[in-house]
């Protein structure tokens, strides 16, 4: 029965970062889901049953059923195996803004600021429950000021880009949704924690990166300037290594 609870919590987990990704990004607001496809609103129950489209018929994303499937997942994981510090409860909240982080920016290229900033409250009762207040505290200034000088650098490639190429697509190296993320992520993981998250999150955006550009010029479709990708995801993963693999600063820094 208590799997059975727990495998339900995680439905609804899932539930919710599919509804809002699918509404925030779109309609900036919480409001009834609709079809990203036409507008069409759904009624509750098709949404929540995975129904197609009433009107244009389009089936629902494989995301949706990825994310579900996710929460289940990582429901009973956390039930089975609670994160240290943070129990079942906080672990699997902090693990749904964390997949809402991630949804929308791989879908928008974009980092919410409503979303950071209930980010921010959740950080601060996180990293003090962790850690203490002090140490949440410093880590959420140690994070945002160390991508304040990342993203400062990205504008600086981002006009000279824009010289290169003679215009401005508007595409940026760094977002700045980016800093106010790393900003939570720091009030999590409390200071110095928050150092290795970054180091984490830069080395994985980058090992990617160049992964990236390779098959680019592999298929021949690599163009200068031109490969972006949302870093967001990869401070996460710095995040939920530290946060949910206690030995994962000792393995990967010798710490």
């Amino acid at each position: 029965m208590e799997l059975f609870f727990a495998g339900l919590t995680g439905l609804i987990a899932g539930i919710l970062v599919n509804y809002l990704a699918d509404v925030l990004p779109t309609l900036r607001k919480l409001a009834q889901p609709v079809c990203i496809q036409c507008g069409t609103h759904y009624s509750w129950k098709d949404y929540i049953l995975v129904k197609a489209c009433p009107n244009c018929k389009k089936a629902r994303s494989w995301r949706t059923y990825v994310a579900l499937a996710a929460g289940i997942g990582i429901s009973l994981a956390l039930w089975l195996n609670p994160p240290t510090r943070m129990g079942y409860w906080l672990g699997l909240i902090v693990l749904v803004f964390f997949g809402l982080v991630v949804v929308i920016d791989i879908e928008h290229r974009l980092i919410m600021h409503v979303v950071t900033l209930a980010g921010a409250f959740l950080g601060v009762i996180t990293g003090t429950i962790r850690y203490n207040l002090v140490t949440s505290l410093l880590g959420g200034l140690a994070g945002l000021g160390i991508m304040l000088v990342f993203y400062g650098f990205g504008v600086l490639f981002a006009r000279y880009r824009a010289r290169k190429l003679g215009t401005d697509d508007g595409e940026e190296a760094l977002g700045f949704g980016d800093v106010t993320l790393s900003a939570v992520l720091g009030l999590m993981l409390g200071w110095p924690v928050i150092l290795y998250g970054i180091m984490i999150g830069v080395l994985a955006g980058g090992i990617i990166s160049i992964v990236l550009v390779i098959v680019l010029i592999i298929l021949r479709r690599y163009e200068t300037m031109n490969v972006f990708t949302a870093y967001g995801p990869y401070l996460v993963l710095g995040a939920v290594l530290l946060m949910y693999f206690p030995h994962a600063i000792t393995v990967l820094f010798g710490k």
